[in-house]
């Protein structure tokens, strides 16, 4: 016996954009279309092994709505798991077909988890537990598709609960950390700044941000996560400025969502107030497709954050679709051009042109651009050529705790020992060695 746990995906859009009512409709046709959907395949299956003269497989099926939007098909009787997999991918065929509900047209794509009986459980609670752990295994892939359960998949989510449930004491814990990874203007091998990068240390071991961030999202974590980042941010500002005269801004990376919030002026005003640093000390990053996409919500907070010093960058530029009247209208002060071109620059004219357009574009507005993902000498000309001499990546520096910033500093840069360092420019250092041999290394001011 199979069992096939289908779950919609993004139900929850439609039934808040069109409203319950039309929420039914869509449920109605889900289930009429699972209906025909199971019937087709069964008799399908009958068909053929009557052709090879077995009868071994019943028509007998059963198909109902668990709850919400997800539904469950039973399939009695299967030969195999290949069965299963059959009627699954029907299932996934029919939904892809458009549906009417509110005078409007949409469409609804599945996540289907797929459990047998008996391998996969000894009772009816087991097997569907199973189904259900396929069907988030198909969630987290990306949804509209089906897949079987394994005893691996279940080992992943009792993993993800684990880390889930560490996650929400991490600050309590102070597990988390930020690193840096300096900003460089290569013209003269000076640091202008550095992009503030979440960093969790749990049981002693460092999570990789793609494994935790995502779930930091999920769970609304990634909120408060972020407030403790400008935090520490300022803090750190604060030390380096001590330090070696830091007066340049660190970068947070901040979720769209965080700029809808109306006490995020206020947020930026009590750290940096508590750590004596200026408004400048602090850049917020916002990807281009999360600020295309609560666009009308974040101008508000861009324009108040705007009045109070705080610059606006624009990360991952030229991977959004969007119109770029925003760049005329908002108060943005830096574009970060995409890795993905800069790793492809001077292979493909492609990435090439569009590096070329997203400085020219800049320029012709006034706007500093960045280049992220530098990670080659060759990369690093090719831009400069083109007219940018702001970037970060592996080149010049990882991503690394506040201390081994300094370290670097001090040990690399400003003894000019990095093989990056007067490729594209001799200006001249003296500053920034005396400096240094006043009150440790303090770097010039950029300007």
């Amino acid at each position: 016996m199979a069992l096939l746990l289908i779950d919609l995906d993004r139900f929850k859009v439609i039934n808040d954009t069109l409203g319950h009512g039309a929420g039914d409709e869509l449920l109605m046709e889900v289930s009429r279309r699972l209906r025909s959907c199971v019937r087709h395949s069964d008799q399908v299956m009958e068909s053929s092994l009557e052709a090879m003269g077995s009868r071994s497989h019943r028509t007998l099926e059963a198909v109902g709505r668990l709850g919400g939007d997800e539904f469950v098909a039973l399939l009695p009787e299967v030969s195999d798991e290949r069965d299963a997999e059959r009627v699954a991918k029907r299932i996934l065929d029919l939904m892809r077909e458009p549906i009417f509900v509110g005078g409007q047209e949409c469409f609804v794509t599945a996540s289907v988890g797929i459990a047998l009986y008996p391998r996969d459980g000894a009772t009816m609670a087991d097997v569907l537990r199973n189904a259900d752990v396929a069907m988030y295994a198909v969630k987290s892939a990306g949804r509209n598709n089906a897949t079987l359960y394994s005893p691996m998949l279940a080992g992943k989510g009792r993993e993800k609960l684990a880390l889930e449930t560490d996650l929400h004491k991490a600050l309590e814990r102070e597990e988390l950390v930020l690193h840096y990874q300096p900003k460089i203007d290569v013209r003269s091998a000076r640091m202008i700044g550095a992009e503030a990068l979440m960093r969790w240390r749990r049981g002693g071991q460092l999570v990789p941000p793609g494994d935790f961030i995502p779930l930091a999202e999920e769970t609304g974590l990634i909120n408060p996560f972020s407030e403790w980042a400008i935090k520490e941010a300022a803090r750190q500002a604060r030390e380096w400025q001590d330090s070696f005269g830091f007066a340049e801004s660190i970068a947070v990376n901040l979720p769209s969502r965080l700029f809808e919030r109306t006490d995020l002026v206020e947020h930026i005003h009590d750290a940096v107030s508590t750590y004596g640093v200026p408004h400048h000390s602090i850049q917020l990053e916002i990807t281009e497709t999360g600020l295309m996409k609560e666009l009308q919500s974040v101008i508000p907070s861009l324009h108040r954050l705007n009045e109070i010093g705080v610059e606006i960058s624009i990360d991952d530029f030229g991977t959004g679709y969007s119109s770029l009247a925003y760049l005329t209208t908002l108060p943005i002060s830096e574009l970060k051009i995409d890795r993905s071109f800069v790793r492809d620059l001077g292979l493909t004219p492609a990435s090439t042109a569009i590096v070329k357009a997203i400085i020219s574009l800049a320029r012709a507005l006034g706007l500093r651009v960045v280049a992220e993902g530098v990670e080659s000498l060759r990369q690093m000309e090719a831009l400069h050529k083109e007219g940018c001499w702001l970037m970060q990546g592996f080149l010049f520096s990882r991503p690394q705790p506040a201390e081994d910033v300094e370290a670097w500093l001090q040990q690399t840069v400003l003894p000019r020992k990095a093989p990056w360092i007067g490729k594209v420019g001799e200006d001249d250092l003296s500053e920034a060695a005396r400096a240094l041999e006043g009150r440790g290394p303090r770097l010039k001011p950029a300007g």
